[in-house]
């Protein structure tokens, strides 16, 4: 489905409608911060050279984590002014590594980054200083790690109700300062909707959906087009037109390969189920209509680029494209129409398609949800019934060209099969 959020500006009252337009979404009346797409900052040319550099980077991530180390042992000495100017050199150096976290006008506006800086290295020292805050910190830990990727949402919840708590304990001690002349409750929001969006690839539509609106209230969050569309997942699906498989695919992937008769094509558009979505434009408000299969338009009332809130891949494409070129390895060049794999007869598609289904199986067991995969097998074998897709699944031992399940493929099949069979 398309999304369409809406902000009301803290400081003028405007309404602004982010579709994916900017990374820092800025009211267009008075340009204040209003809210955060980090699926924006995945398509810009900001992340493009990020890429490009991130190597160089790594003496400033082992700084950084000095900083870090040293400002954790002066406050447990009780040396805070030293762990102040530590934290400083935190945030400094986590603006050059991880430029996403904060609005880009910090690397021009000198007095806008100092204040950032402030508040940033205020804000780390109470999580150490503050008992109650390093409790919520250590919680917030220990829930992220155990996140389960095929059902990200239980950790989600938990992980946004520890961060209201840390704002709602942090409010109250003193010295504290925005940055942007915002308000505790924009400001809670602000960083509710950074951690949100880190999860949303990993959700299905409706949990996206969901999640979204417990962050910015069920009447801000505006869907349109289809639900079964995704615009946003980690994983795209895409039907061979060789073999008939149904397959995910990486995002970010530079061609698409079927794992069943092992068929490519180049990466295009038309797999990413873009929708129809109608919006307005983040500079003037004038409403504007996103085609399906659109990624952006220009506004015809004041040129700006209006955007929708998708993740096409574009950037790590062109950027895996470059680096096989600088290192002489290249990727081949496939024709529109693809380049065959396997021989496809009418007497062995099945036996293609079910080998494929069980690969997927092993690989994605632990990252793909049961229903999604359940809902593959129904789209890649559309002719059959659900009680003759699990007769289907149990015939994997019969295949002559298949490499094995794995035991996780072994679990996921069985319990495809149950699914389908009601139970």
């Amino acid at each position: 489905m398309a999304l369409v959020i809406r902000y009301r500006c803290h400081a003028c009252g405007a309404h602004v409608d982010s579709t994916g337009h900017a990374a820092w979404v800025r009211c267009g009346y008075c340009r204040a911060l209003v809210g955060i797409d980090w699926q924006a900052w995945f398509e810009s040319p900001a992340y493009a050279e990020w890429l490009r550099s991130y190597t160089a980077l790594q003496p400033k991530f082992t700084a950084l984590q000095q900083h870090r180390t040293q400002a954790e042992a002066a406050v447990r000495a009780g040396r805070l002014d030293e762990a102040e100017r530590h934290l400083r050199e935190v945030v400094t150096l986590q603006m050059e590594v991880t430029p996403q976290l904060f609005p880009p006008e910090v690397r021009t506006d000198a007095a806008y980054r100092e204040r950032y800086i402030r508040y940033e290295a205020w804000s780390r020292l109470q999580t150490l200083e503050d008992p109650t805050l390093a409790a919520l910190d250590a919680q917030m830990q220990a829930v992220s790690v155990s996140m389960d990727l095929k059902d990200p949402i239980p950790t989600a919840e938990k992980v946004l109700d520890i961060v209201r708590q840390h704002y709602d304990r942090l409010f109250t001690l003193p010295g504290f300062e925005d940055p942007d002349g915002m308000p505790p409750a924009s400001r809670c929001r602000l960083s509710l909707t950074l951690i949100a969006n880190a999860y949303l690839p990993l959700l299905s539509p409706e949990q996206r959906l969901t999640l979204l609106r417990s962050v910015h209230g069920a009447n801000n969050v505006l869907e349109t087009g289809k639900t079964a569309s995704d615009e946003v997942g980690v994983y795209l699906e895409w039907t061979c037109p060789t073999c008939g498989l149904v397959s995910f695919q990486g995002r970010t992937a530079t061609e698409l390969t079927c794992v069943g008769c092992f068929y490519k094509r180049p990466f295009s558009a038309d797999v990413l189920g873009l929708d129809e979505v109608s919006t307005r434009c983040g500079s003037c408000g004038h409403p504007v209509t996103l085609p399906e299969g659109t990624l952006e338009l220009p506004c015809d009332v004041c040129g700006a680029q209006v955007r929708r809130i998708a993740r096409t891949g574009a950037v790590e494409q062109t950027f895996s494209r470059d680096m096989a070129a600088r290192y002489g390895t290249g990727l081949p060049v496939l024709p529109d129409e693809g380049a065959p794999g396997l021989p496809v007869t009418e007497s062995n598609r099945w036996e293609l398609r079910l080998a494929g289904l069980a690969r997927q199986a092993s690989w994605y067991a632990k990252i793909v949800p049961l229903s999604r995969y359940v809902r593959l097998v129904r789209q890649s074998f559309p002719e059959l019934t659900d009680a003759e897709r699990a007769a289907m699944l149990e015939r994997v031992g019969e295949l002559k060209t298949f490499e094995g399940l794995s035991e996780d493929g072994r679990v996921r099949l069985a319990e495809a099969r149950a699914k389908l069979l009601g139970a």
